[in-house]
């Protein structure tokens, strides 16, 4: 049976735990955070406006895409510069840079980020840098998968559990997130593709990293399921190495890595073809992911 996309978001697979509560660990959403997390979305930490931690915790986003208008090189850190961002981009993330134009192509390649804020992201460089363009994309360290909260509400008096932080402003004091960040958890996952079509991810993709996304090609998925709390996040198709501008240089930042396909089947066909995602041989077939650039666990290349 074709598999139609029905995104669910980041549903635990194994772990070194037991269900339904593996290896929850308790963190913080601060109050006044509007950004809705669903069950199932992968979270990072939080920052303030120089990038640096503030201790709390929100929705993680797809690799960030910034257009590079040029840099400053002083004493061994090259800042770059680049269009506004809504948030600075954390120092520990990644910037990935390629297609530099000018001596900025000196700068291709994979960078740490050391200081930032909503339109520069400082690094240690050595080399030669004057002038010049460049893309690039900003990969952030996941802190975990978000499964649920509670908090007190101002209106009812009582402490309200949910699958889902709803960004509300009916809540008295922080948030308790409860967040899985085992870095042997696994994870069940369906694919699609935010940049194009399509296709199955197959057995070749195994041993590759991944990203995520919400919103897919030519469709108009919303940002997670208010009705059920759920997340709607996918595994990405483009974030793959054959389809990424930023090709392999990318992809040990990508937060997941597969580790197989859901009731893959080498030889023959297996019994459970029919349940939705379980076709590995048409388009938003559902993939086991592990983690692979996040918090507690060292990155893995291809």
């Amino acid at each position: 049976m074709a598999n139609t996309l029905n995104a669910f978001g980041f549903s635990q697979y194994a772990g070194t735990g037991s269900a339904p509560t593996y290896e929850q660990v308790r963190m913080s959403i601060k109050n006044g955070n509007t950004t809705s997390i669903f069950y199932g979305d992968p979270v990072i930490h939080a920052t303030g406006t120089t990038g640096l931690g503030t201790g709390y915790i929100t929705q993680a986003t797809a690799p960030v895409a910034v257009s590079i208008s040029g840099g400053a090189l002083s004493a061994g850190v090259l800042t770059f510069t680049f269009t506004a961002l809504a948030t600075a981009p954390p120092v520990g993330a990644t910037i990935v840079v390629y297609g530099g134009t000018s001596t900025a192509a000196t700068a291709n390649g994979a960078f740490e980020i050391i200081a930032s804020s909503t339109t520069t992201a400082a690094v240690a460089f050595s080399g030669a840098y004057t002038t010049g363009t460049a893309s690039g994309y900003i990969f952030v360290p996941v802190a975990g998968i978000f499964v649920g909260c509670q908090y007190q509400s101002t209106s009812a008096k009582k402490t309200v559990w949910s699958n889902y932080w709803p960004g509300t402003s009916d809540a008295t004091g922080d948030i308790t997130a409860y967040v899985v960040n085992s870095p042997n958890a696994q994870w069940a996952v369906q694919t699609a593709n935010s940049n194009t079509t399509a296709t199955a991810v197959g057995l070749s993709s195994v041993g590759q990293n991944i990203g995520i996304n919400y919103l897919n090609s030519g469709g108009s998925q919303s940002n997670g399921n208010t009705s059920t709390g759920l997340s709607t996040y996918f595994a990405d198709q483009y974030t793959l190495p054959a389809n990424f501008p930023t090709g392999y240089v990318g992809q040990n930042y990508m937060p997941f890595r597969i580790m197989g396909l859901q009731n893959s089947v080498v030889t023959g066909t297996s019994p459970f073809s029919g349940i939705n995602g379980y076709d590995s041989t048409t388009a938003y077939n559902n993939i086991i992911v592990g983690f692979n650039n996040m918090m507690l666990k060292q990155l893995a290349g291809i």
